[in-house]
């Protein structure tokens, strides 16, 4: 098939990404360009959603293996060992184990290590000041919902008894960054009340094998230990890279031990309220999304017009300023992120003590400032938007992408488009 063609299937699929036999045809097509990478990302979704053909898994398991993606190669393997399929499996199965070296690796040895504990329970303890969902902008949905799923259940556990309502699991708050995840965290560690214990990657990952399993069983059971108490878990794609995407077996021990915690593998996970954060939701393993885990997606969205005043707000306290419009500065800088906005007012400042240094003087901040800095200010939330949008496009069978999909059809996100032109 021509690149044209190509080309031109690609636009259709564009339009109608629910096509699954078109989505196919493009897959095929690319595999046989040479293209067998660009291949691989149908090949997966079809897998995913169910939409591949019995006839086609041992084909794309081949694509994937020429292609160097073993852990997609083994997947599709055991698809069509499921579905009953006898035509190129044991030639696949054959050049799978040849490429693993004949087989499936070792199991890690178990790290010998001290009995002594590297961290205490006050490494992970936050130490900043206490805040509420008051002193959060915004962001009314995602407060609402966490109150009702991890704040309620806490608060009131008669209440839940009472109508048999499971009020285990955890949420998962993903978004753009800068966008106010970690603070929304935070804060509903002071709405509990509780200790907030922040489990930070650099706390785990390690170079050396074995020790970052270890670092994130300790970091439980320090949580567990200090219990009822709320743990959060920053950067989760970082942790718990989805197996799937891997190219080899490195970082799956520590997503296995990941769900050993949560699923309290001989402990107790009572009175842990668990959140985690993550810019790409898409990269985590699915096995941390199901029932009884990280069961609760939140999308954390740029903040809305009302709530960029009052980051603009907090920003300007304590400054010497003058004649600001915050309503104004609000509204030109839709889809600013909490970040950009503080970055923002630093930028103005950085003006106004030039021009102190220039005249001998001690001018205050104004609107022109701002204006100034606003116009070689960019939202860094667009990058994340425009992934985002391809993933809700091509890969939201499921529905999980719909709060995301919900806000690329606001008017805030009309700035996104306006400035993609």
């Amino acid at each position: 098939m021509s690149p044209d063609q190509i080309e031109a299937l690609s636009r259709a699929l564009e339009l109608s990404p629910d096509n699954h036999e078109l989505r196919l045809l493009l897959a095929d097509a690319l595999a046989g360009a040479g293209r067998g990478g660009e291949a691989l990302a149908h090949y997966e979704l079809l897998l995913e959603s169910g939409s591949l053909p019995k006839d086609r898994i041992v084909d794309a398991g081949s694509t994937a293996l020429a292609a160097g993606n073993l852990q997609l190669a083994a997947r599709l393997l055991e698809r069509a060992k499921n579905d009953g399929v006898v035509d190129g499996v044991a030639a696949l199965q054959a050049d799978l184990e040849k490429e693993l070296g004949g087989g499936p690796e070792p199991a890690p040895p178990q790290p010998s290590i001290d009995a002594d504990e590297s961290f205490t329970p006050a490494h992970y303890l936050d130490t900043e000041p206490k805040v509420t969902f008051a002193d959060v902008g915004g962001l009314d949905e995602a407060k609402k919902t966490i109150h009702r799923t991890i704040v309620l259940p806490f608060q009131r556990p008669d209440l839940y008894l009472k109508y048999g309502r499971r009020a285990g699991g955890g949420v998962m708050l993903y978004g753009p960054p800068g966008c106010g995840k970690t603070l929304l965290a935070r804060a509903t560690a002071g709405e509990c009340g509780l200790p907030f214990f922040n489990v930070r990657i650099e706390d785990v990952l390690d170079p050396h094998l074995g020790l970052s399993e270890r670092n994130l069983h300790d970091a439980f059971e320090h949580a567990r230990l200090s219990a009822p108490c709320v743990l959060f878990l920053d950067e989760l794609d970082a942790l718990a890279y989805a197996r799937r995407k891997q190219a080899g077996s490195a970082g799956r021990p520590l997503v296995d031990q990941l769900l050993q915690e949560l699923d309290a593998i001989g402990s107790d996970n009572r009175d842990l309220l668990i959140l985690s954060a993550t810019n790409a939701p898409w990269d985590v393993d699915d096995a941390l999304k199901r029932p009884g885990r990280l069961d609760r997606p939140l999308f954390v969205p740029p903040p809305d017009d009302r709530a960029r005043r009052r980051i603009l707000e907090l920003a300007l306290a304590e400054r010497h300023a003058e004649g600001v419009d915050v309503k104004q500065l609000a509204r030109g800088t839709a889809l600013f992120s909490g970040a950009d906005l503080w970055a923002l007012v630093e930028a103005a400042i950085d003006e106004v003590i030039d021009e102190a240094l220039d005249s001998g003087s001690e001018p205050p901040l104004t609107m022109a400032h701002l204006e100034s800095a606003l116009t070689r200010a960019r939202p860094t939330t667009l990058d994340w938007l425009a992934s985002a949008r391809n993933y809700v496009e091509f890969a939201n069978q499921a529905g999980r992408y719909d709060e995301v999909a919900s806000f690329l059809r606001s008017k805030e996100a009309k700035k996104l488009r306006d400035l993609a032109e």
